[in-house]
């Protein structure tokens, strides 16, 4: 189920850096770095952190510098910059509640309406994303990759009615990854008589 979501967005991607009306830009032309931290009302918002299923709140509280972690407001596309060549990459959307991040994450936004951030954080996540990022990695999987280095490359960027018929299948397919994943916790919660009863004829 979950694997066709993913090639069903998949599909649309590749779509898009197919259509005729897609034209090439230098990242620094559309994405801008949040460089500025938070400041003194760091505790007004939960941590988040970048996993390769996306947000996700942080595994450690905010350091000895809290004002320095760096506010991640919705359209806001953040990475782990040491995980992001295994795709820890997150996002928040319209209507998520904005957090920070750690100071040593990097959290970009879009400069223009002319890209949205769901074309970017799908982009970036899919193969086409991955390959773009090892053509400007120098190292290892473990290599730092800052905004400095990713803003040197080049972005596809389809027509901008395009880009919101896909930010509504994004939309779609999040909304329905989490209601599978709420459906198997709650199969997880079952007591295994009940799983068995269930389900048992199924293997006998």
């Amino acid at each position: 189920m979950r694997q066709g979501l993913d090639d069903f967005v998949s599909a649309w991607i590749r779509e898009g850096i197919q259509n005729s009306q897609t034209t090439f830009h230098p990242v620094e032309e559309v994405l801008e770095e949040v460089t500025q931290g938070i400041g003194s009302r760091w505790e007004e918002f939960p941590v988040l952190g970048a996993t390769r299923s996306g947000v996700a709140p942080a595994k450690e509280g905010v350091g000895k510098m809290p004002g320095r972690y760096k506010p991640v407001q919705p359209g806001s596309v953040f990475y782990n910059p040491m995980r992001i060549m295994i795709g820890s990459i997150a996002m928040l959307d319209n209507g998520d509640a904005p957090g920070i991040t750690s100071p040593d994450y990097v959290v970009v936004r879009p400069r223009t309406e002319a890209v949205h951030h769901l074309w970017v954080y799908e982009w970036l996540r899919s193969s086409y994303g991955g390959r773009f990022i090892q053509t400007l990695a120098r190292g290892g999987v473990r290599e730092r990759m800052l905004f400095s280095r990713l803003k040197t490359g080049e972005i596809p960027v389809p027509p901008k009615a395009w880009q919101q018929r896909f930010a509504e299948v994004s939309r779609h397919r999040r909304q329905a990854v989490k209601l599978l994943d709420e459906q198997l916790a709650a199969l997880d919660k079952l007591p295994g008589a009940y799983l068995r009863e269930a389900f048992g004829s199924l293997t006998d």
